[in-house]
């Protein structure tokens, strides 16, 4: 078990995505490898890391009937354990969709999935937003206020993820791939770039920052922000520092930790600290290894 305060611990809490490859989730996927049970996960979060907290993803759920949701709910409270978040990723079904059906279906679904995070006793739902533009507000806006408004009378907060660059804000990698000659022979397109190597210099973002956006789409919705800081789209500390100070005073009480190459990953949690925040930090890195090293990193800098 980590060993750690008992008040750091209790500001920790750790994703079931973390170790997807490992769970059984019934007509879902069985695999040969997949020997994690969900019931199991609270005592193992408890045994291992000595976390109490659960964020769990809506796809992990093998049923969303009362009884088994009933029973869920007491597994986990019998480790003394608790739901903090139910991650729900419904994939084209966004509040950013511009189809009108497609946001219907979303609040529906939406509203249904704050009913079991009531069941079970999470205090708060994430949202997947899409791609919201600026232009893509006009309808956003109203579908985030009706699914807020719902929440509320629940009991159940509506974070929204920071996602990166987001689409409509020209915010991309300067220096594209030169363009043919006219009348030059058409070449295949090239693969995709690899991913950096380990000191390699990163690609320069450009344009407006995505997290912008989405400050203003929560100001005007009343949603709150789940802060990725692995996710943020941020070009380097310095605009991941910027960032902070604009969604943590907005924060839904959770924010996830996963470390990139862009910035450092204590001196980001030292700096929330800094802002005053007192909210879960859940660990959101693959793998038993990955999610030791992540948890350490957030104990020994709060």
């Amino acid at each position: 078990m980590t060993q750690a305060p008992p008040a750091k611990l209790d500001r920790i809490a750790i994703m079931t995505l973390n170790f997807e490859n490992m769970m059984r989730v019934p007509g879902l996927w069985e695999g040969p490898n997949d020997t994690l049970e969900l019931f199991d996960i609270p005592e193992m979060y408890a045994d291992r890391y000595g976390v109490h907290n659960i964020e769990i993803q809506h796809t992990h759920f093998a049923s969303t009937e009362p009884s088994y949701l009933k029973e869920l709910r007491a597994r986990v409270e019998k480790s003394k354990s608790r739901f903090t978040n139910i991650n729900l990723e419904f994939g084209p079904m966004n509040v950013s969709a511009p189809q009108a059906l497609a946001r219907l279906h979303t609040i529906d679904l939406t509203k249904q999935w704050i009913d079991h995070a009531a069941a079970v006793g999470s205090p708060r739902v994430m949202l997947n937003q899409g791609a919201p533009t600026h232009e893509s507000k006009a309808w956003s806006v109203p579908a985030l206020k009706e699914i807020v408004a719902y929440g509320a009378t629940k009991g159940v907060k509506i974070g929204i993820e920071t996602r990166g660059p987001i689409s409509g804000n020209n915010r991309g990698v300067v220096n594209p791939a030169p363009q043919a000659p006219a009348g030059a022979p058409a070449q295949a397109p090239a693969a995709p770039p690899a991913p950096p190597a380990p000191g390699a210099p990163l690609p320069v973002l450009t344009g407006v920052p995505g997290w912008v956006l989405l400050a203003e789409l929560l100001a005007d919705s009343g949603a709150l922000a789940n802060v990725d800081l692995g996710g943020v789209g941020a070009a380097d500390q310095g605009e991941l520092h910027a960032a902070l100070r604009t969604l943590l005073p907005m924060t839904v009480g959770s924010m996830h930790i996963r470390p990139t190459a862009r910035w450092d990953l204590a001196t980001a949690i030292r700096f929330t600290v800094t802002l005053g925040y007192q909210g879960i930090y859940s660990i959101e890195v693959r793998g038993h290894e990955g999610t030791k090293a992540a948890l350490d990193t957030v104990v020994a800098n709060i």
